[in-house]
């Protein structure tokens, strides 16, 4: 089976909803339909409902069956591209722009993930940045390899930075709580419709129903790209991978005390963090070709871990550690790593491309969306400098894979200098 469907930790630690979306569609004719339930489609959906619109929200499978709901648990300020090369892509004043908005976006998970009503996301303060070279320009308080090892004792971490105020949760949780408010907003969400054809202000599912519209938001990401040809002409389909090994506390207590997260400070780095059931999450990784079965994620989580923590995994394998959960999850990225949200036509929006930084940009971005919608018309103008680029299918595929192991060869090289 592919790990891109494969059940996860989170699935099987995940709330047990009490208002569930409907399966039957009641009403037919709404002010907005928006296809896609992850974290964007779902703030797009709460937020219009919010301001007094009628909004369907329509998710293939479930909702947080994507990306959404099965990443590695990180969230903190910024976007996927950095500073520079977001200032290269749009100029100085759009960048700083920009800046602020991922950081409006951070402030609002962050603000939700502490609240009484979301206590099942299980949000605990602080990521640690890793480095795995001998130094680290430009920053003043950084942890030295002594230091260090309050947090994270392998050999091959020289340094690292603490972010307090990033946080890590249980993202699966977040989106059904977040679900319940927006069904409480009088969101309409309906799950399992199956693939979309749009012919004018009508839409037809494959399971069946059929509503109708005013507008509609394509609010897809990686699982749907292939099957929508708008979207696949601006995005590629991008694989990470997560392993979820068993119980292990006394082990994390001796190699990674801290509670925090931490990930390194590679392009397709590794980021990890302890489970609250005393299991260690593991994230590697980056693919833009065939997809990877559990047993392959597996081996490759072993091997990688076993370059970062020797001792650790000999411990494990002393003590029959295994891998109880290896999933992959397919990310929406542009080439240039930003996310495409404003108009396709006069009844179209496209709200996508958030992957590998989504947890605070896709939220905020839905947000405006909202705005936007509801008669806000400078809402999106920061979105609208950035460039829609073709990735050229397949061409792009193979051109992205080329890039990741470029990136991974130069940090190599890098690290073996260091």
């Amino acid at each position: 089976m592919s790990a891109v469907y494969s059940r996860t930790w989170y699935d099987d630690t995940c709330v047990s909803p009490s208002g569930q979306p409907s399966s039957v569609i009641q009403k037919k004719n709404f002010d907005f339909c928006i296809i896609g339930g992850g974290l964007a489609g779902l703030s797009c959906a709460y937020h219009l409902a919010e301001m007094g619109a009628s909004v369907a929200l329509c998710e293939h499978s479930v909702i947080g069956a994507g990306a959404s709901g099965r990443n590695g648990g990180f969230c903190s300020s910024g976007w996927a591209a950095g500073l520079d090369q977001i200032t290269r892509l749009v100029g100085p004043l759009v960048s700083k722009e920009l800046e602020l908005i991922g950081a409006d976006g951070f402030k609002w998970m962050r603000d939700r993930a502490f609240s009484s009503k979301y206590t099942k996301a299980q949000p605990i303060s602080g990521i640690v940045s890793l480095g795995l070279r001998g130094q680290m320009s430009e920053v003043s308080e950084k942890l030295d390899e002594v230091e260090l090892k309050k947090f994270v004792d392998g050999p091959r971490y020289k340094w690292g930075k603490i972010d307090n105020e990033a946080f890590h949760f249980h993202p699966l949780n977040f989106l059904k709580t977040f679900l319940q408010e927006a069904i409480s907003h009088g969101v309409k969400v309906f799950e399992n419709t199956g693939e979309v054809q749009v012919n004018g202000s009508e839409i037809y599912f494959s399971n069946g129903n059929r509503i109708s519209c005013d507008r509609m938001i394509w609010a897809t990401g990686g699982y749907s790209i292939e099957k929508n040809s708008t979207l696949k002409k601006y995005l590629l389909p991008i694989q990470t991978f997560i392993c979820v090994t068993s119980p292990m506390p006394e082990i994390l207590e001796t190699y990674i005390p801290t509670r925090m997260a931490l990930g390194d400070d590679r392009r397709a780095g590794n980021y990890f963090r302890r489970l609250p059931d005393g299991r260690l999450l593991w994230g590697m990784g980056v693919s833009a070709l065939n997809q990877q079965s559990v047993e392959s994620i597996k081996q490759m989580g072993w091997k990688n871990i076993k370059a970062h923590f020797p001792n650790m995994i000999a411990e494990m394998k002393q003590n029959n550690i295994k891998f109880d959960y290896a999933w992959s999850g397919l990310m929406a990225y542009a080439s240039h790593f930003m996310p495409y949200v404003g108009k396709l036509n006069e009844r179209e929006a496209i709200l996508s491309g958030f992957g590998g930084h989504g947890m605070n940009t896709a939220p905020i971005a839905g947000k405006r969306m909202a705005l936007f919608l509801n008669g806000d018309k400078n809402m999106l103008d920061p979105f609208l400098v950035i460039p829609r680029r073709n990735v050229f299918g397949l061409i792009g595929r193979l051109g992205a894979e080329f890039e990741y192991r470029r990136l991974r060869a130069i940090d190599y090289i890098a690290e073996a200098l260091g």
